[in-house]
């Protein structure tokens, strides 16, 4: 059986990477490598945060500020910047708390401290937009973002080259990253979790679950004994559906030929739809 990556430990992309220019001169970019570790989430520092970021340029300036975002409604939409991850999890006040980590890195002390100065994030109403300067074989930054929310909020989360994680939520979520993986637990309402580039973990989720992931693996963790309604489905050649609930292993389970799609439950619109584009999907039951 071929094994995907179903856990969120170990995910890295490429920002930049060597380029050759015309003619007889070699420009070499900076090669930027970012690992994510979810089981870090509970952590609300910079220091802690989830992702960490490696770069082969030699100077790097940071900093770290707190804000307290008061919210019109129960709606909170995050943008992240080019580089960067989000952090969410649910509390019971009715305002958000931002802890903002920048970090630039360049080829000089002052060039990564200029870089740094140029970073942004603003909050305007209810949505929390990060920004900084333009990204060139010199420079780059990234901005982390970690978030105590109402947990009544509805989310609207966007990440681009970063990863999600959510907490503790019982209001809707909506969760969308470019090259990132997304983690979901503790949570209720309705979650609709998109990925193209990263893996999906959902752990203790009720209410409503949707998720995609273009290239990457799909874990599903469920803690309650009663089965729910549930349609997972995988797409690619040599990808496979691993169920380990008892209902599987009981022929509950309404198998495809190929096995690359599984049904459970008689309901035209099941609870949960996991879709695995080029992955495989793994279905447990934990205590």
């Amino acid at each position: 059986m071929r094994r995907g990556t179903l856990i969120l430990a170990g995910m890295w992309f490429l920002a930049f990477t060597p380029a050759v220019a015309s003619g007889t001169t070699t420009t070499r970019r900076p090669l930027i490598v970012t690992s994510q570790n979810h089981s870090l989430i509970d952590a609300d520092t910079c220091q802690n945060f989830h992702t960490t970021t490696l770069t082969s340029l030699p100077a790097a300036a940071r900093s770290e500020e707190q804000l307290k975002v008061h919210l019109s409604d129960r709606h909170l939409k995050v943008v992240t910047a080019t580089e960067g991850g989000v952090a969410i999890r649910g509390w019971n006040r009715p305002y958000a708390r931002l802890t903002v980590c920048k970090a630039a890195v360049a080829l000089s002390d002052a060039d990564a401290r200029k870089a740094l100065s140029g970073i942004s994030v603003s909050i305007s109403g209810n949505e929390i937009v990060a920004r900084g300067p333009a990204l060139n074989p010199s420079q780059t930054w990234w901005v982390n973002m970690i978030l105590s929310v109402p947990k009544s909020a509805r989310l609207d989360v966007t990440a681009a080259n970063g990863g999600i994680s959510i907490r503790n939520m019982a209001g809707n979520v909506t969760a969308r990253a470019t090259n990132g993986g997304i983690s979901i637990a503790g949570s209720a309402g309705v979650s609709e979790l998109t990925t193209k580039n990263g893996g999906i973990s959902i752990d203790n989720v009720s209410g409503r679950v949707n998720a995609v992931t273009e290239g990457g693996s799909i874990a599903l963790k469920l803690r309650n004994l009663q089965l729910p309604s549930l349609e997972a489905v995988t797409l690619d050649e040599g990808g496979e559906i691993v169920c380990n609930l008892k209902g599987c292993a009981d022929g509950v389970g309404d198998w495809a030929a190929d096995r690359k799609r599984l049904r459970i439950g008689r309901e035209a619109s099941p609870s949960i739809r996991l879709t695995a584009v080029s992955a495989d999907i793994m279905i447990e039951q934990v205590r």
